[in-house]
């Protein structure tokens, strides 16, 4: 399977690393961030704003920033320009907690199960924007930001002049932290997707049987990250391995 694409506008968020010239250096030589996120998310509203976990804020401010000024018509489709959001983990967070509640023998909330699907974050940020078109919430391992591309991709196929697509991520909290098989780190990007134009320098995504042969490029980061890295920079090719499949991202020369 491969697909074609171009990023038409993105944005970005992680500790330290929180304006277009901060990522250029991070671009230039990647590092893993660390820290606890300090998102203000001042633009959405404050009943709302205390409903988002650290890592929803992250999602929310990415997802905003690439929206820009643009103005939703309520008259156009709900299949125009649809987002795709794309978390490995999601909330895992709030899912701990739920469990922790039930072994106690508590009562579990149902405000806090609604904001731990793997929806709601796109779902908050929906409200908050007043935006009724369409969106997706995938996980897919390691592959979680290629497969959100093929659904974004899948989307253009589908009719959608351009797609969104909002990932994000954090460390798995305590209790689960042991089952992490990668770097892992707070962060939140997004990409405006739309089908590359006739002569057009396009980005491409084949996924491929796996080979054992591949040196992993940038170790040191999370496979989604790795892809922001990839997107971002004028790399010629960066090459995933994923739950025995292999992920190859390239650019036209």
């Amino acid at each position: 399977m491969s697909v074609s694409f171009v990023i038409e506008s993105w944005a970005a968020c992680a500790p330290g690393v929180d304006t277009p010239q901060r990522w250029s250096q991070w671009v230039a030589a990647p590092w893993l961030p660390e820290g606890e996120p300090q998102v203000a998310l001042a633009a959405v509203a404050p009943m709302l704003r205390r409903r988002f976990a650290p890592l929803g804020r992250l999602a929310a401010q990415a997802a905003l920033d690439l929206a820009g000024d643009e103005r939703l018509d309520a008259d156009r489709g709900i299949d125009d320009n649809p987002t795709v959001y794309a978390s490995r983990y999601g909330e895992t967070g709030r899912c701990l907690e739920l469990l922790a509640d039930q072994a106690r023998g508590a009562a579990l909330s149902p405000t806090g199960f609604g904001l731990s699907v793997h929806n709601a974050i796109g779902a908050m940020i929906a409200l908050a924007r007043g935006d009724r078109r369409n969106s997706s919430a995938i996980a897919a391992g390691r592959a979680t930001a290629a497969a959100g591309v093929v659904e974004a991709m899948a989307l253009l196929d589908d009719g959608a002049q351009c797609a969104s697509l909002v990932v994000y991520d954090s460390p798995l909290p305590g209790g689960y932290e042991e089952f992490e098989d990668e770097p892992s780190a707070h962060f939140a990007w997004a990409w405006r997707l739309r089908k590359p134009r006739a002569g057009e320098r396009a980005l491409h995504l084949d996924w491929q049987a796996a080979s054992t042969d591949d040196a992993a490029m940038h170790p040191e980061l999370p496979s989604s990250l790795q892809a922001l890295w990839f997107g971002l920079s004028d790399a010629p090719e960066l090459v995933q391995q994923a739950d025995g499949r292999r992920c190859v991202w390239s650019r036209d020369a």
